[in-house]
């Protein structure tokens, strides 16, 4: 029902629009216009926030051209197939198809992209030509180390090596490569990891981003195995590429890489510096608004872990006000993580709105299981810290099914049965559903 002042709750209102594709500009609209209600309180989450239900009918055009410039973008991708298609052109189709994948990803919508790279990945697997399945299979395996973790993932970048190696294919050995220690890092198998990166060099690509990126790859496995020396050297060469490439956003990575090599050594203040460097290198030049919220998650975690709990929930909201400005339904989710830890933190029962809130936008967007698993194993841990043993046993074991489900996630299995052998023995047969 409409408030006398005839506003609505933003719950209120995603309540009556079904969650489809067709309808998601306009709900994206309605969060970004919406305002944060006064007089709620710390404990607010995006449902809390209103709009003027005046302002209605003004969204429509813009969530209308986003809506066209979407679909715009995805029937020319089509077209271009078929135009190749008729042509008999199938590398020109498969660069078609790649490109509507693309327009999928970068709206949120993995499944659907997947549907266009499997696409593209059977046109390509003809070609004599073979560095296009090379292409293919790698934004593959990107894709699924998003939605599915590094097995998966691996399996992507292992088929895509093999084929670039009997190409010749030098650029795309590297990147496969890139992939394979990206996926060991995952799965915390460090010395394996920097394996692959090093193998990743050897293969004499020469495309300084791609360099880049695997220099970020040897510094994280460095850090890990505790080789501070040599993980500064590789940071010094990502960013020395990356200025190169003319890329900010991988600077931004070199930066807050290097404040996690800050915390590891003690040097609290000098990290946060660099995340405040971080942030004003994206506003010069303008990166992509993901950018920031990364930047931010990473300093409200500093703050956290330095016990300085106001801080980070202030810098927590300021994530969550990106994300819903620019339409983050994973990021909001991970920012409601971040705030429900902060809540447990302090002991307060009201972390469970958080937590709630992070599951529900995941349930509603394209499906993420290993970030819902993580997910459920904070909220466990909330419940068990609350003494309430039967419902965090409940949380701990939906996890642990989640997890189970994904191939090569054992050690996130690891954490989840460590929190159950936590819970009191005399609790183990009780049984409860989240």
């Amino acid at each position: 029902m409409l408030e006398r002042r005839h506003t609505l709750w933003i719950e209120q209102a995603l309540e009556l629009l079904p969650d489809v594709a067709e309808l998601s500009p306009l709900r994206d609209s309605l969060l970004a216009a919406s305002r944060s209600e006064e007089g709620v309180g710390g404990d607010r989450t995006v449902g809390k926030r209103r709009f003027e239900s005046t302002e209605f009918r003004e969204l429509v055009p813009a969530a209308l051209a986003r809506a066209h410039a979407h679909l715009a973008s995805l029937f020319e991708a089509a077209v271009e197939a078929l135009e190749a298609r008729s042509h008999d052109d199938p590398a020109r189709i498969v660069r078609a198809l790649l490109a509507a994948g693309d327009v999928e990803e970068r709206a949120g919508r993995s499944s659907r992209a997947s549907d266009w790279y499997l696409r593209a990945l059977g046109i390509a697997e003809g070609l004599q030509d073979r560095r296009s399945e090379v292409v293919v299979l790698r934004r593959l395996g990107d894709l699924r180390a998003q939605r599915e973790g590094p097995e998966p993932a691996a399996r992507c970048y292992q088929r895509s090596l093999a084929i670039a190696e009997a190409s010749l294919d030098r650029d795309g050995a590297a990147a496969a490569c890139l992939g394979l220690g990206t996926a060991a890092l995952g799965q915390e198998r460090w010395q394996g990891a920097d394996s692959w990166f090093r193998r990743a060099l050897q293969c004499g690509a020469e495309d300084p981003r791609l360099l880049a990126r695997i220099h970020l790859g040897r510094c994280e496995a460095a850090i890990a195995r505790g080789r501070h020396p040599d993980a500064i050297e590789h940071l010094a060469q990502a960013r020395e590429n990356f200025e190169r490439a003319g890329d900010a956003e991988g600077v931004v990575r070199v930066l807050a890489l290097t404040a996690r090599l800050d915390v590891l050594e003690d040097r609290r203040p000098e990290a946060l510096a660099r995340l405040r460097e971080a942030l004003a290198r994206i506003r010069d030049h303008g990166c992509a608004p993901g950018v920031e919220v990364s930047i931010r998650l990473e300093i409200g975690r500093l703050y956290f872990e330095g016990g300085r709990l106001p801080d980070a929930e202030d810098e927590l909201r300021r994530a969550e006000e990106l994300t819903i400005l620019h339409d983050g339904g994973r990021d909001l989710a991970r920012v409601y993580l971040e705030l429900g830890r902060v809540r447990s933190r302090q002991e307060a029962e009201s972390g469970f709105l958080f937590f709630e809130k992070a599951l529900d936008l995941l349930r509603s967007s394209e499906p993420t299981p290993r970030l819902e698993a993580e997910v459920y194993l904070e909220y466990g841990r909330f419940r068990s810290q609350l003494g309430e043993v039967e419902e965090a046993r409940a949380y701990l074991d939906h996890a642990r099914g989640i997890g189970v489900g994904l191939a090569g996630n054992e050690l996130l299995i690891a954490r989840i049965e460590g929190e159950l052998a936590r819970l009191p023995a005399e609790e183990a047969s009780s049984e409860g559903r989240p």
